[in-house]
């Protein structure tokens, strides 16, 4: 069912302040999708802060080409100045403990508070939510928003918005792709998206320490469950000892249902902050956000991801233990 995009329309209207944030570990579907509504907001004459937890990855650099466009939460010079801000507009989450460093900001301003999102699992984030899960990404509901409200296709907006597509659909070959995705591609490249120069700045630019990090998780592949499972680790020391930083781990998990005859895949990321990032994939019935929630994470059937406190070893052990149960063959969902 389509969003009834009022709620936002009515804010715009009568507010002129707004901050634009979104979860942390910010992917392609994230920045592009901010890149897009602080786009439509300033069309609107509005004043827009982007502000996020988390550094903007260097692979998305050309979403900001100024190095102006993103705030990094934990490097304002003055953060009380956020507090003049009057809608908070969150972007691509519905969860508490996606907003990381800007969570206890966001449960302490005043004025109204806007998710706009596509995931499955929610929160009470005490905001008004423009939500569609089956939706492919958040670029796809701003795509909307832009049309609704009467918003510009720029070649700014429309750049970051095809950022944001192509990513969360995996660069249009995942199984939410549809010929509505298509479509929309094609009208973000008629209004000035180059498709060709985004997938190789995306793609193209890797560095030494993330092909050496990509090299040993895979040296490390594990598999179990007669080919069913496959997992990866990487720890802190890994990304020391290869040059690589935690950015460059984006679409490693991508490796591990690659794999002929996976259904589940994972992937356990150290944190400098002490925990364990698990990201799930499957191309089976394997309901990856169900199990994710078992840990208090989320996300979508097919893809989702949890954080969880404990020590490498102590984190794979109890995710593998919980994951084996899911693919037994008498397990709900398969």
């Amino acid at each position: 069912m389509p969003i009834d995009w009022t709620p936002l329309a009515d804010l715009i209207e009568t507010h002129d302040r707004f901050l634009v944030t979104t979860h942390v570990r910010p992917d392609g579907d994230a920045l592009g999708s901010e890149v897009g509504m602080a786009g439509l907001l300033r069309q609107k004459g509005k004043n827009v802060r982007v502000v996020n937890s988390s550094p903007t990855p260097p692979r998305y650099d050309f979403l900001d080409p100024e190095g102006t466009f993103f705030e990094h939460f934990q490097t304002l010079s003055s953060p009380e100045s956020l507090t003049e801000c009057e809608v908070a507009v969150i972007l691509d989450l519905s969860a508490w403990n996606q907003l990381g460093e800007m969570a206890g900001f966001i449960r302490e301003f005043s004025g109204p508070r806007v998710v706009i999102d596509h995931h499955v699992s929610q929160d009470d984030l005490g905001a008004i939510f423009l939500k569609d899960k089956t939706a492919e990404a958040t670029g796809t509901l701003i795509l909307e928003a832009v049309h609704a409200l009467g918003g510009m296709l720029t070649r700014e907006v429309a750049t970051g918005l095809l950022t944001a597509i192509a990513m969360d659909t995996g660069w249009f070959r995942h199984s939410n792709t549809d010929a509505g995705t298509l479509r929309a591609a094609a009208e973000l490249i008629d209004a000035g998206a180059g498709i060709d120069r985004i997938y190789r700045l995306l793609f193209e630019r890797n560095t030494l320490g993330r092909l050496r990090l990509i090299g040993e998780a895979l040296t490390r592949l594990q598999v179990e469950m007669d080919g069913r499972l496959a997992y990866a680790a990487v720890g802190l020391d890994d990304l020391h000892r290869t040059g690589a930083i935690p950015p460059d781990t984006e679409d490693l998990i991508d490796y591990t249902v690659s794999l002929r005859g996976v259904e589940l895949g994972l992937l356990f990321i150290e944190q400098a902050r002490g925990g364990v990032k698990v990201s799930f994939r499957t191309r089976s019935g394997v309901d990856c956000a169900a199990i994710a929630g078992r840990f208090s994470g989320g996300g979508h059937r097919a893809a989702a991801g949890a954080t969880i406190a404990g020590t490498l070893p102590e984190v794979v052990d109890r995710v593998l233990s919980e994951v084996r149960q899911a693919l037994e063959p008498s397990a709900p969902g398969r």
